[in-house]
């Protein structure tokens, strides 16, 4: 949208502060409908039941970052022991070399002539020397665990995301709660393309009036 009014685009910096706020914020609404829901407060209804999704998703997000990065640290250790499992082949008829991760990189570069079997034999017995010590320290270090993990924690937050937006909102506090999960999701996203900036002003705009109504009841 090259016309588009980016006059509230924000800095990283502000970006960040931003979803802290709004978590924040956030939080607290859920601590009101935790009480909301005590006998004897006067408020039967409980709040907005979209909020207890949102402190779900929000749970299971955290675990995303937090085995996201233990997963980066372990594979970046790996990586500067022993590198990614690989063969450097001189390519028949060709001569240039390339890397083969895989036995079937191996085969599709040296084909099926018969000239080509020992050479083709002796790549594979480097690549399988490589990846049993890339195995090794993997399974020493916990790498493969750690990507497994990863992996149930992404599963866990899009089931999450999945029951929050299954839920109709009832106030302003729970689409600001869906909008909260979009920019966090989205933190990676470019920072000033669409619709990434509107979002976040959206989000300045339902913390403004939420806050004006807190401000109003009191």
């Amino acid at each position: 949208m090259a016309d588009s009014d980016n006059s509230r685009t924000l800095p990283v910096v502000t970006r960040r502060r931003l979803l802290s706020t709004s978590a924040t914020w956030l939080a607290a609404q859920v601590l009101d409908v935790n009480a909301a829901r005590h006998p004897g407060n006067g408020r039967p209804d409980g709040g907005d039941p979209t909020l207890m999704l949102w402190q779900d998703w929000r749970a299971a997000h955290n675990q995303v970052e937090k085995f996201c990065r233990r997963q980066q640290r372990l594979e970046t250790a790996l990586i500067a022991a022993v590198g990614f499992p690989h063969v450097d082949i001189t390519v028949p008829d060709q001569h240039c070399v390339i890397a083969a991760f895989t036995v079937e990189e191996i085969d599709r570069q040296f084909g099926d002539a018969p000239e080509h079997t020992k050479a083709k034999g002796a790549a594979k017995a480097v690549l399988a020397e490589r990846q049993a010590v890339w195995d090794a320290l993997d399974e020493r270090i916990g790498y493969s665990r750690a990507k497994e993990a990863e992996d149930k924690a992404f599963t866990m937050r899009e089931q999450r995301l999945n029951d929050l937006f299954s839920q109709p909102a009832r106030s302003v506090v729970g689409v600001a709660a869906k909008l909260h999960t979009v920019i966090a999701m989205g933190e990676d996203s470019p920072g000033d393309e669409f619709p990434w900036p509107q979002i976040r002003v959206a989000m300045m705009d339902l913390l403004s009036i939420g806050q004006e109504n807190i401000v109003n009841k009191e």
